[in-house]
């Protein structure tokens, strides 16, 4: 920067001088005869520092290399130098254990974008490790020519971790029908226990996905998800599973056998059990009747609720509870489970206040949270 005393020359003209005053950004140039001229300090070039003079002695002196270095030498300021401290590495800690984590659970969740949309949105599928163990694992679905395997993801996962795997659309989520897991546990740096490997298929119900009382709270993730066990208290989780075959034999099971049973009964003490209960008649208001579960989202009564405002909604959704009642209110004991989901609470309070009003001796409970969350009412006729 240049300052008064330095002598300059224009940048973009001939000529120069010294400078005599500087106000703001434009300096007052003295020229050789003694004229004082204003220019804007952007075009002064300074070729001799105040204070030194020129090395060479000569009246074309355009820049005094020396000169320059040696004034402005002493304008910068000396930088202290400061001790820069060594990084300090910090070693890897080990892994927090849990009491029961030497008996792996390992679970597989599906976590929606957003709980209240299951018809649009996507689902995030987590592998929950609730053990002391490392995993390496491979999550894998059947291909679609049904002849083998495709791998959707491998890798390793710490102790108590949970780690994403593949996010689901409704438009993928056919090809997840029926999927495999397969995993080896050890521990690092420290003896354990072997594990054997882990190899689970497992199929898996898809109308589940849309159904909001399947998507249950859970101690591992902060919003509803769908959990499938894989691995619980170290044992493979298996679904139960029904022979159809066994089941038809014994359905259709012939005279001829029942005879055997009756004979082998008297030769030898055979134990039948309890008697069976006396039928009962079909118009019989004691008859145990089977539980009615009845939907109220919106999706599930209607295809479209293009053109319908709120209130239609809720009117569409009302006007079923009235038909569902109306069909069963003969039927002592009748149970039936209206799903409102938890929501706001609007579609709730309707739901109470109609069966209060029009059907007062039927008992109104929360229905199972197990089952349903808070999102459904029992009503038993």
């Amino acid at each position: 920067m240049a300052k008064i005393g330095d002598r300059i020359r224009f940048l973009n003209s001939t000529g120069g001088g010294v400078i005599t005053k500087i106000e703001g950004k434009t300096a007052y140039v003295e020229d050789d005869d003694g004229f004082e001229t204003p220019y804007l300090l952007k075009d002064l070039v300074v070729v001799l520092p105040a204070g030194h003079e020129a090395a060479v002695k000569g009246s074309n002196i355009m820049f005094d290399q020396k000169a320059f270095d040696a004034g402005r030498k002493s304008e910068e300021p000396v930088k202290e130098k400061k001790d820069i401290p060594a990084a300090v590495e910090t070693p890897d800690l080990p892994p927090e254990e849990t009491p029961h984590g030497d008996t792996p659970n390992l679970i597989l969740a599906f976590e929606p974008n957003d709980v209240k949309r299951l018809s649009s949105t996507k689902f995030a599928a987590v592998l929950v490790n609730d053990s002391n163990f490392y995993l390496d694992f491979s999550f894998l679905r059947r291909s679609s020519d049904e002849r083998g395997w495709t791998l959707i993801y491998s890798g390793s996962v710490n102790p108590n971790e949970l780690i994403d795997m593949a996010v689901l659309t409704h438009e993928t989520l056919p090809e997840y029908e029926k999927i495999a897991f397969q995993c080896i546990a050890y521990k690092k740096d420290k003896a354990f226990s072997l594990m054997p490997p882990v190899s689970v298929v497992r199929k898996l119900d898809l109308t589940k996905f849309h159904k909001f009382h399947c998507f249950r709270e859970s101690k591992y993730f902060d919003n509803p998800v769908l959990e499938f066990p894989l691995v619980s208290g170290g044992l493979e989780v298996k679904p139960l599973e029904v022979d159809a075959g066994r089941l038809r034999e014994t359905m259709t099971e012939g005279p001829s056998d029942r005879d055997l049973k009756k004979e082998l009964a008297k030769k030898y003490n055979v134990d039948s059990g309890r008697k069976a209960p006396k039928p009962v008649e079909n118009n019989s208001p004691y008859k145990k009747l089977p539980l009615i579960e009845v939907d109220l989202h919106i999706g599930e009564l209607t295809d479209t609720t293009a053109g319908m405002e709120p209130k239609d909604m809720l009117e569409l959704q009302l006007s079923v509870v009235r038909k569902t009642m109306a069909a069963h209110s003969r039927r002592q004991g009748q149970k039936i489970v209206f799903i409102h989901g938890k929501g706001e609470g609007v579609l709730r309070k309707a739901v109470l206040e109609l069966l209060k009003k029009e059907y007062p001796k039927a008992t109104l409970q929360d229905a199972s949270f197990r089952e349903y969350g808070f999102g459904a009412t029992l009503v038993t006729i």
